[in-house]
């Protein structure tokens, strides 16, 4: 397929490679495009300026010492002290097998291969400066990239660019949500089915840490609480908008 002619279908496998989350085949086969055709160089290296800053925007976090002490070991630089030691019990275990240290170790790495994607890839100098900011990136339940937000004070608005295969059906809608500390849910607008749009907003509701899309129907959610379909995306607000 030649991608220079689905525009959309160009611009959702730019983003999906300057994001890290396009492997394997389909990653060689984007490369091997964009050497050979301009338009492809053009989609990703804006996808990949628009993506600059959003390490920058990542909580520093300090590691866990047992993934340096792993990483020792893999490489030979330290001894394994279950062989050195193999009738003691210690708590590198429980450290191991811990949900917290996967979920920071995860973080970690997914913050790291998006460094690297964007520093080792250069496709030209053919940059297009964006005045947006990006101040999310919501994942699916899959925990895979689903939708970008990015902040344009020229609006002011939030302009959401989605980056899923979730089919709705002629009734369905997506409404994004902020989610405050203390609070039910307040509505941000309504997305609809559009893969990318624009959300007139003066500012964010204040303390607010988490952003959430649900499924809706025409119109939508009919609950005053909050959402009343499923919630299928969610994410940390890296940056509150200024």
């Amino acid at each position: 397929m030649n991608l220079v002619r689905h525009p959309d279908l160009l611009d959702r496998m730019a983003a999906q490679y300057a994001l890290g989350v396009l492997r394997g085949g389909a990653r060689r086969r984007m490369e091997q495009m964009a050497r050979q055709e301009p338009a492809v160089r053009v989609a990703i290296a804006h996808w990949q300026a628009r993506l600059a800053g959003v390490a920058e925007l990542q909580a520093r976090a300090v590691p866990v010492e047992a993934v340096w002490c792993g990483i020792e070991r893999r490489l030979g630089w330290k001894a394994d002290p279950a062989e050195a030691q193999p009738t003691r019990t210690t708590g590198w275990r429980h450290v191991w097998q811990a949900a917290s240290f996967w979920r920071g170790a995860t973080a970690a790495m997914t913050v790291i291969a998006l460094i690297a994607v964007i520093a080792t890839i250069g496709l030209g100098p053919e940059r297009r400066p964006s005045p947006s900011t990006v101040v999310a990136l919501l994942q699916s339940q899959q925990s895979r990239a689903a939708m970008l937000v990015s902040w344009d004070p020229t609006g002011p608005a939030l302009v959401v660019r989605r980056l899923d295969d979730l089919t709705l059906t002629n009734q369905q809608v997506l409404q994004l949500w902020a989610l405050p500390v203390d609070g039910k849910p307040q509505s941000l607008g309504v997305i609809g089915r559009a893969r990318q749009v624009r959300l007139p907003l003066a500012t964010l509701p204040a303390n607010v840490p988490t952003l959430a899309v649900s499924i809706e129907p025409l119109g939508g959610s009919t609950n005053p609480d909050g959402p009343s379909g499923p919630v299928v995306f969610h994410g940390a607000l890296l940056k509150s908008p200024r």
